[in-house]
């Protein structure tokens, strides 16, 4: 599937690039040149749902005005690059120029904070990044053929992507508002994790308890993603009153690992998280 400047059309429309039976197709097969003007011919392995043809008439809208070159082999063009060329040159200063950003530095910041266990930083920074194997990524890798593995592996309600499986799943839902209520307040929730992980915690300017949240954050995403695998390769039904209590748990015992001058006790963590925050060491620590 071809690409526009915001990114390749088949991770932009996933479901679509599932249904198409031109996925191997050049862009000379997927149309034709009638009187002068090029028409597309998308064809699908299936009538498409009311939502699935209004993704696809979106697609079409984006795709109305790319000219096709006749006579010429389908080449892939480097956006960065006056002629189109690819060069290791355009590519470095195009990361450097990522990396600098403050959005993204504060981003890595968080992400990799030595209170979490290196693996769950891990993990974290593929989710940002839409890396993990999530059932829809699966899917447009190739890895799995049917769509219908695509599906929610805990709720089986929509396409399992990251957006979905960790903010907007109802037993995520379900998680996200009993740390709401535990923490005093209010989450807001966007369609994908960079985003709402940016965002996570900006009720309050104090950076310890944006720590906190972190915490939480990381917590939340990591307890789900066992959880769903526990649900896969080994069919455990999920309890949600369990798993908010282990995410309880597993946060205090995460903070209380990286100081031995945390003073609280579990039972003070579960009451009011938020107090036992406020007390750090002179290194800005938790403890």
């Amino acid at each position: 599937m071809i690409g526009r400047g915001e990114g390749c059309l088949a991770n932009k429309f996933p479901r679509l690039y599932t249904l198409s039976i031109g996925k191997e197709s050049t862009c000379n097969q997927m149309g034709k040149n009638i009187n002068g003007s090029w028409e597309w011919n998308l064809v699908w392995r299936r009538k498409l749902f009311d939502w699935e043809a209004e993704e696809a008439k979106q697609l079409q809208r984006m795709i109305a005005d790319v000219k096709i070159s006749q006579g010429k082999p389908d080449a892939w063009e480097w956006v960065h690059d006056k002629d189109g060329h690819y060069s290791t040159k355009t590519a470095y200063s195009l990361l450097t120029q990522e990396q600098r950003g403050s959005r993204g530095t504060e981003i890595f910041r968080r992400i990799w904070n030595p209170l979490f266990p290196s693996k769950v930083s891990a993990f974290n920074w593929q989710l940002v990044l839409d890396r993990i194997p999530t059932r829809m990524n699966l899917l447009r890798r190739g890895i799995t053929k049917d769509m219908e593995e695509g599906r929610c592996a805990i709720c089986g309600e929509a396409d399992e992507n990251a957006g979905h499986l960790f903010l907007n799943c109802k037993c995520a839902r379900w998680i996200w508002k009993a740390c709401a209520k535990w923490w005093g307040a209010k989450i807001s929730f966007g369609t994908d994790c960079w985003n709402t992980f940016q965002n996570f915690g900006a009720w309050t300017k104090n950076k310890h308890t944006i720590e906190g949240w972190d915490c939480i954050w990381n917590t939340v995403i990591w307890s789900i993603w066992l959880s769903r695998n526990q649900k896969i390769f080994q069919d455990k039904e999920i309890n949600l009153r369990k798993l908010f209590e282990l995410i309880q748990l597993r946060s205090f015992l995460w903070i209380k690992a990286t100081n031995d001058r945390y003073a609280f006790s579990l039972t003070d963590w579960l009451i009011n998280p938020i107090v036992c925050l406020k007390v750090t060491n002179g290194a800005g620590r938790l403890h």
